[in-house]
């Protein structure tokens, strides 16, 4: 069993991830589908992050390319929204703009430098979780999404 940090440690853990969100500027990601998906999402994506906001809010517009296992290269955009609420971050999908944000979920310490959500985020029949650990040089986030069609698993690397 994790052993739950005080909200001291828990603070300063969310202020050093503010720090982390500020300063990312690229993005790498790998993603992998299990034994039970039946989609076929597998590949790796490099790109820019852009971060725009304020020292509550994050959007991270994001832009790059994904190249599928089979070589076929495609260009992907995305913006992410990482709000601080007190001890927590909470995380939304502005693909649609700010106005229709779909809210994924709260991120909350569980030990130093580790976030995980939550509560997973429940997508037609689909749940997304994730978990966000702070490096040396910025973050890593892993999405896990589970469904009757789906077993993914998707790691960024944020620097």
């Amino acid at each position: 069993m994790l052993c739950q940090p005080d909200r001291f440690s828990r603070l300063t853990t969310i202020i050093r991830l503010t720090e982390c969100l500020k300063a990312t500027r690229q993005l790498t990601f790998m993603a992998s589908p299990g034994p039970q998906s039946s989609s076929d999402w597998s590949g790796q994506g490099i790109g820019e992050v852009t971060v725009s906001g304020d020292d509550a809010t994050f959007r991270f517009h994001e832009q790059g390319h994904f190249t599928h296992a089979n070589g076929r290269r495609m260009a992907f955009s995305n913006v992410y929204r990482f709000e601080v609420i007190e001890d927590r971050i909470e995380l939304y999908h502005e693909r649609r703009g700010q106005k229709e944000a779909v809210f994924l979920f709260p991120l909350i310490v569980v030990e130093e430098n580790r976030l995980m959500s939550l509560s997973p985020h429940l997508c037609v029949r689909d749940l997304y979780s994730g978990e966000l650990i702070m490096t040396d040089g910025g973050f890593d986030l892993t999405w896990t999404v589970e469904g009757p069609r789906k077993q993914e698993h998707i790691h960024y690397i944020y620097r």
